[in-house]
């Protein structure tokens, strides 16, 4: 994909894939903890099944790719602006400031919700609960980008001899 004059590479593309795969799996692992938490607080039998647990992990693993791949094209289009781009913070920030931001919008949810989901246990702790886990998986996408950023291998540079300029 093309935007003026930068390109987004295929390593920026797998860099953020698997960034958000990573934090949609971290929020779908916290999601079932809190739930576990949830149903404990309500004196309920916390009866888990592997079914479920693999759709609460699918689902977010496929949540955390939406969003990821939402937040890797702003990045894109954000950087690619002279003015904004040297403002623009690193990933572990991005990350953070991402995370307070979907609180800011998933909170009026939470909040003025009535599902049954928050009439469990105790409804104030059960809210805290996921509203910290938006703030968790924006921190881990950041966290995670810097990391497979790091790790991951570049394209090799070629090493280049000029025979022209030896002497014997």
């Amino acid at each position: 994909m093309q935007q003026g004059t930068t390109t987004i590479s295929e390593r920026t593309m797998g860099v953020a894939a698997l960034a958000s795969l990573t934090a949609g799996l971290v929020a779908g692992i916290g999601a079932r903890i809190i739930m576990r938490i949830v149903a404990l607080t309500a004196h309920k039998s916390p009866d888990f099944s592997i079914a479920g647990t693999l759709n609460i992990l699918m689902q977010g693993i496929f949540a955390g790719l939406v969003v990821g791949f939402i937040i890797t094209m702003l990045t894109a289009v954000l950087s690619a602006s002279s003015k904004v781009g040297k403002y623009l913070p690193g990933p572990v920030w991005r990350g953070l400031i991402l995370g307070l931001l979907l609180l800011l919008v998933v909170f009026p949810i939470f909040v003025l919700s009535n599902a049954d989901d928050f009439a469990l246990g105790i409804p104030l702790l059960d809210k805290f609960l996921f509203g910290t886990l938006v703030i968790l998986y924006g921190l881990t996408l950041g966290v995670a980008e810097k990391v497979f950023d790091h790790y991951l291998p570049r394209k090799p540079t070629p090493v280049r001899t000029d025979i022209a300029d030896t002497h014997f």
